[in-house]
């Protein structure tokens, strides 16, 4: 079981907006995984999400990350309110994102509920987000899911200076083969990068209640997932 609530971050210029929260009964200190959302705000997905990785032994907290264009955003995933995602995302001024993602960094390391270490993670846009925080923001760790526009901004690897992870979907028409290899190829010389391929799986493979949903893949993503952050974000109680 997890606990949850909306939360109210501030980023440095004064901007507030909500965060989801969810982190486990237990009430020990436990790391904080910012959970970075698709473009489809937070909605039920991104909220269940919260509450498996608190399960895991996880804070997390999801940003709104459009609240600077539109408060309280969550939609489905056709008809009108795809439309109304895609209008979001092409919105997006990604410099105030990532001040937003800042300020989640922020909160995160010096909430009572937490130890102190961050990682993202996010999924679609989110993972393209949490692929550019990497290098932009002092986290412990991230994690990509069919990040989207990654290879579009490859020139920011030279700075990333934690562990990531990607998991690419083969038929992910975000990005296809040459993007991946492209993507692949930056790292050559970062040890700590990981990489997996799902064979047969489309974009969104992970996410509940798409068409693209592989059941056995998100199980695999999810178990690597795990495996990563146990391997790279410290889970050792701090004394307050």
């Amino acid at each position: 079981m997890s606990a949850a609530e909306y939360s109210t971050i501030t980023a440095a210029d004064g901007h507030e907006f909500r965060a989801f929260v969810a982190s486990p009964e237990t009430g020990e200190r436990v790391p904080v995984l910012i959970l970075l959302h698709e473009i489809f705000g937070i909605n039920d997905y991104m909220r269940t999400m919260a509450h498996e990785f608190a399960a895991a032994g996880y804070v997390a907290v999801v940003p709104d990350l459009f609240a600077r264009q539109e408060k309280d955003v969550e939609l489905a995933y056709t008809g009108k309110d795809f439309d109304h995602a895609i209008e979001l995302r092409d919105g997006l001024d990604f410099a105030a994102v990532l001040a937003d993602i800042s300020a989640t960094l922020t909160w995160g390391r010096q909430t009572s509920l937490g130890t102190g270490a961050v990682a993202s993670l996010g999924y679609c846009l989110g993972g393209g987000l949490a692929f550019l925080a990497s290098a932009e923001l002092d986290l412990d760790c991230a994690v990509s899911y069919y990040g989207v526009g990654v290879q579009e901004r490859i020139a920011v690897v030279p700075r990333i200076g934690c562990p990531i992870l990607f998991h690419f979907a083969e038929n992910d028409h975000y990005c296809p083969a040459d993007a991946r290899d492209l993507i692949i190829s930056a790292f050559s010389e970062d040890q700590t990068a990981e990489f997996h391929l799902y064979r047969g799986t489309g974009h969104a493979f992970a996410t509940y209640g798409r068409n693209s949903f592989d059941t056995q893949a998100k199980d695999l993503a999810w178990e690597r997932t795990l495996g990563f952050l146990k391997t790279w974000v410290p889970t050792q109680v701090l004394t307050p």
